[in-house]
C-alpha cells in the first residue's frame, strides 16, 4: 500500500511503502506421531512398542499407521519444503525376504486404540480387510524405501508427494489422517519388518522432519505528527529481522540511498524514523533480507 502525507509548504508530498521483494524464513520441525498403531492378522497383535509391517512366516500379514500434528505445529501460513520419514527398524525376521515398502496418504478416519486388521474406527469397518488402496489409502504413493536384513533408522526421504501431503494436511487440519506403510511384498513371508513406535522410548519414535519457510509479514506503518521540522513515522517489526529504510527523490530513478539501519530486536517491536524536511520530495521505503 502506498500512503502520501504532506509534509510543508516547501515539500508537496513524501512517499513510503514497504518493499515487496521480502525474502521468507526458513524453519524446520522435528515431530514424533501423535497416533500409530499397527493393524494386524496376527493374534495376539504386537506390543504396542512395535509396528509391524509385511508378512511373517505364517503368511499374516501387518499395516502400520501414523499421524503427526500438522497444523498445531506449522503456521498456517507457511510453505513446505522439504519433508522425510525417518523409522527405527527393530526386528527382522531369521530369514529375511527384502522388500520395498510404500508409504502412502490414508484417506480416512481411524483410532489408534481401536484400529485392528477389520476396523478403522470401533464400529467402522476398512472398505475391505486391512485397507484398500484407493479406498481407504490414496492411489498415489507418496514415497518408497527399501528395507532389507538390517536393523537401525531408515527414511523415507523427502518427496513432491510428501511435500503436497504435509502442505494438504496444515491447509486441512480435518483431513490429516496420516500415512500408512505397506510391504509392496505384502502375502510373500518373512518381508515382515517390526518398527520403533511412539511408544518405544528405548530406539525413539518415528520422526517426520518438515522443513518450511514462513513469508515475511508486511508491517503496519503509522505517520506521526511534525516536530520541528522532522518528518517521522513507526513500524513494527518482526523478531529476528533487520530492516533498512532507504530514500529517492523521485520513484522514476532507481537511485535509493540508505537513511537508516535497524539491527534485529529479540522481540515484536516499533521502529520510529526521524529525517529532516527538505524543500524537495522524499520517497521512502522499507527493506527487510
Amino acid at each position: 500500500m502506498m500512503l502520501l502525507h504532506p509534509l510543508a509548504r516547501f515539500v508537496m508530498a513524501s512517499l513510503f511503502f514497504l518493499d515487496a521483494q521480502m525474502i521468507s524464513q526458513a524453519n524446520s520441525v522435528s515431530l514424533a506421531p501423535v497416533a500409530d498403531t499397527a493393524i494386524t492378522q496376527k493374534s495376539p497383535p504386537p506390543p504396542n512398542t512395535r509396528l509391524d509391517v509385511g508378512t511373517n512366516g505364517k503368511s499374516q500379514s501387518s499395516r502400520a499407521l501414523l499421524e503427526f500434528d500438522i497444523a498445531g505445529n506449522i503456521p498456517p501460513n507457511a510453505i513446505i519444503t522439504s519433508a522425510s520419514l525417518t523409522v527405527t527398524v527393530t526386528s527382522v525376521p531369521s530369514t529375511p525376504v527384502n522388500s520395498i515398502f510404500d508409504l502412502r496418504a490414508v484417506l480416512e478416519d481411524w483410532s489408534e486404540t481401536d484400529a485392528t486388521w477389520a476396523n478403522r474406527l470401533v464400529t467402522t469397518p476398512w472398505s475391505t480387510p486391512g485397507g484398500a488402496v484407493g479406498a481407504d489409502f490414496s492411489g498415489q504413493i507418496s514415497q518408497t524405501n527399501f528395507m532389507g536384513s538390517s536393523t537401525g533408522p531408515t527414511t523415507f526421504v523427502s518427496s513432491s508427494n510428501l511435500v503436497v501431503d504435509v502442505q494438504n494436511w496444515l491447509q486441512n487440519p480435518g483431513a490429516n489422517f496420516g500415512w500408512v506403510i505397506i510391504s509392496e511384498s505384502q502375502g510373500v513371508n518373512f518381508t515382515e519388518r517390526g518398527i520403533a513406535s511412539r511408544e518405544d522410548t528405548a530406539d525413539g519414535p518415528p520422526t517426520l522432519l518438515i522443513q518450511f519457510t514462513v513469508p515475511a509479514t508486511s508491517p503496519m506503518i503509522t505517520v506521526l505528527p511534525l516536530t520541528n521540522a522532522v518528518f517521522s513515522f513507526s513500524f513494527n517489526a518482526e523478531a529476528g529481522r533487520t530492516y533498512a529504510v532507504q530514500y529517492t527523490g523521485g520513484l522514476s530513478g532507481t537511485n535509493w540511498h540508505v537513511l537508516t539501519n535497524f539491527s534485529a530486536a529479540t522481540a515484536p517491536t516499533n521502529f520510529v524514523v526521524s529525517d529532516l524536511l527538505t524543500s524537495s520530495n522524499r520517497f521512502y521505503r522499507v527493506q527487510t533480507p
